[in-house]
């Protein structure tokens, strides 16, 4: 697994899951589209959620990361696309059934809208957290004193 790229790629899935997304995702003519507009979703998706939920820049902060950090970045990443692919999008479900009314609450779609998983990768990594430390910077020696 590449390291100096925080995305996964389809090769990393096929190695980590043993599903192949080519075969399994058909949706036009060329199967390798749909299969990595999954994976790029999905891995949208959980930055966002990182960065909304913990205050934080996994953009800026991932080539500031240890191997050790990126490693279960990437690993959250394929646990989280994993749980996605066998579970069906949650974070894009509205708990609503038209025949039988409400299925689920939001709080209940909310709490399972990350893979377990993918939240303990995000653990070992650091990012889920929601320690707010301050960054050196301009005014890093007014924040002290």
């Amino acid at each position: 697994m590449e390291l100096n790229t925080r995305n996964i790629t389809l090769d990393d899935f096929l190695d980590w899951s043993g599903i192949d997304l080519r075969a399994q995702l058909k949706g036009d003519d060329n199967p390798s589209n749909s299969a990595q507009a999954f994976l790029d979703r999905t891995m949208y998706r959980l930055e966002s959620y990182i960065n909304a939920t913990f205050y934080r820049n996994v953009d800026r902060e991932y080539p500031t990361f240890t191997d050790y950090q990126k490693e279960h970045y990437k690993h959250a990443l394929l646990e989280q696309c994993l749980y996605v692919f066998k579970n069906g999008d949650i974070s894009a479900d509205s708990g609503y059934d038209p025949e039988h009314g409400e299925v689920a609450s939001n709080s209940t779609l909310a709490q399972k809208n990350i893979a377990p998983n993918a939240k303990t990768e995000l653990i070992l990594c650091g990012l889920w957290c929601r320690k707010i430390k301050p960054r050196r910077g301009r005014f890093w020696d007014e924040y002290l004193w």
